[in-house]
């Protein structure tokens, strides 16, 4: 499966090589041949703009630089966050809507998506809490700038 769009199904997308990316879905998981932030752009660009535009309009949104979450489309609030630099072959990226419950455990996150998914990621619950209420403040906006 070379071609991927996220969609409302994606929970998480997870660079495993420079040239691999993990799916996460609600009900499945596969591997794409395909480098994690041409998914990414290629996922902006079917619903019509790029990853690069997409991080300059967070940028302006949020008033932030680094580890920006990306509205990927949204009238449907695809909002994704990246747990670590998104530069790094190994980032994640989480679905805001997606997230079921998290919990921190001494082998690392662990995060729970529906049907009893779940990863778990090396990365502190403060952390991960800045980056939902980063995403979470980029879902306000963007609900606030449609409804008036």
């Amino acid at each position: 499966m070379l071609e991927y769009e996220i969609t409302s199904n994606t929970c998480a997308l997870i660079g495993i090589s420079e040239n691999e990316t993990e799916v996460i879905e609600k009900d499945k998981r596969f591997v794409i041949p395909k480098k994690l932030n041409k998914v990414l752009n290629d996922s902006c660009q079917f619903y019509g703009s790029t990853l690069e535009g997409r991080i300059k309009g967070s940028q302006r949104q949020l008033g932030m630089k680094y580890k920006l979450p990306i509205m990927v489309e949204s009238s449907k609030e695809l909002i994704f966050f990246p747990t670590i630099s998104p530069r790094l072959t190994y980032c994640s990226w989480i679905s805001l809507k997606n997230i079921k419950s998290y919990r921190d455990t001494p082998l690392g996150l662990v995060i729970e998506f529906e049907h009893n998914n779940t990863i778990t990621i090396s990365l502190s619950l403060e952390s991960f809490e800045m980056q939902i209420f980063r995403a979470t403040k980029l879902m306000l906006i963007a609900r606030n700038r449609r409804n008036n």
